[in-house]
């Protein structure tokens, strides 16, 4: 299972010009934190895909740092898929979510984006006092600190909480994307690798629009047991959304 994060509060918020860049999409994009210990889920897709000459790139580990998410719109993927941690800022009533990197946390690493609440330090397992904290990133960031646009990206959050509250898709959906789909609270790893397989199949070999392929995954899947955690999709009107000219 993923526990909740737990998370620094720091001061006020200030806000730059971000820079602004279309990408021509293409094919998709796996950002994978558990590839090293669990890497079933990331070869399955990555060989689903090949057969369907769809172009494939991966990120995995240590690659996943703070700048790495800075540069995601970038990529000009049709679809990303977030294999990640994350957890909710407890300390927040609003309860905003946040993405784990994989870059040991310190203080004086990304001063603006620490003093502006953009990042936060989180741990996997609030109860470990062994575990090493690492830079999580959240609305905030995505709103202020992510470089381009997604340009019209499905964004798929494999991960607890990504729709605990809207905050995080909405900031994706500014940035660009058209859509973003997650569950609404904890769910274990081997259950969310399950239904997004369904997912990613119905909507690349099936045809389906997202509502559909959702339904589809819940429909075969199932809530998670153990938290009733349910994928959703945001926007509402994101439901007709077919994913097409993948390449």
């Amino acid at each position: 299972m993923i526990p909740l994060a737990i998370c620094i509060i720091v001061l006020t918020y200030f806000f730059f010009p971000h820079q602004e860049q279309t990408p021509v999409n293409e094919g998709v994009t796996i950002v994978d934190l558990f590839y090293s210990t669990n890497p079933q889920f990331t070869n399955e897709v990555t060989a689903f895909l090949t057969s369907k000459d769809i172009t494939t790139n991966t990120y995995k580990d240590t690659n996943i740092t703070v700048d790495f998410y800075r540069q995601l719109p970038k990529y000009g993927s049709s679809l990303i898929v977030l294999r990640i941690h994350a957890g909710v800022l407890e300390h927040d009533p609003t309860k905003p979510t946040f993405l784990f990197t994989e870059e040991p946390y310190n203080t004086y690493e990304y001063l603006f984006e620490q003093l502006s609440e953009q990042i936060q330090s989180g741990k996997v397992d609030p109860d470990d006092s062994a575990e090493e904290p690492v830079f999580t990133i959240g609305p905030e960031f995505v709103k202020i600190s992510m470089e381009g646009s997604f340009s019209d990206s499905i964004v798929v959050l494999s991960s607890c909480l990504g729709l605990y509250t809207e905050q995080l898709a909405r900031v994706f959906i500014e940035r660009g994307a058209k859509a973003f789909i997650s569950w609404d609270e904890k769910v274990g790893l081997t259950h969310t690798d399950e239904a997004i397989m369904v997912l990613l199949r119905s909507l690349i070999e099936e045809g389906m629009t997202i509502s559909e392929a959702v339904e589809k995954a819940m429909n075969d899947v199932g809530p998670d047991t153990a938290y009733n955690s349910i994928l959703h999709y945001y926007p509402q009107e994101a439901g007709n959304i077919k994913l097409v000219n993948l390449r």
